[in-house]
């Protein structure tokens, strides 16, 4: 099984916090699951370090990369495909990256791991 993680998911992950659902934990440390990070979850999380919004125990680029290589978990390239898709979304939600990450996660056939119920507005499959 396919799954997106969204930025909070993956922080919450990496720190062992307690927002975390045990079902999303269950599906990230499953065998049978591959667990996919978009190129754009660095980009949101180094804007809202940026703005003073949020505090990271690593440092974003290569450290940041390491650690999530380290956890098992795959980065994912933009795609033009995604692009593209997001550009047809309807206007549900605002959020660039939300909606990146959407688009992306219907190309990919995954399940997006995130609390966030604003997602089910696009029908993609999501997990909490």
């Amino acid at each position: 099984m396919n799954l997106l993680l969204d930025s909070n998911t993956v922080v919450w992950f990496l720190e062992g916090a307690p927002e975390l659902s045990e079902t999303a934990a269950g599906l990230i440390e499953s065998l049978d699951s591959r667990s996919l990070v978009s190129s754009v979850t660095p980009w949101e999380l180094a804007v809202k370090t940026g703005l003073g919004r949020l505090r990271l125990p690593y440092r974003l680029g290569e450290e940041f990369d390491a650690t999530l290589e380290s956890s098992g978990f795959e980065l994912l390239p933009l795609s033009q495909a995604a692009l593209a898709r997001t550009a047809r979304l309807p206007g549900h939600h605002r959020d660039p990256f939300d909606r990146l990450l959407v688009a992306e996660a219907l190309e990919q056939s995954a399940t997006l791991i995130s609390p966030n119920e604003i997602f089910d507005d696009y029908g993609v499959k999501r997990a909490w």
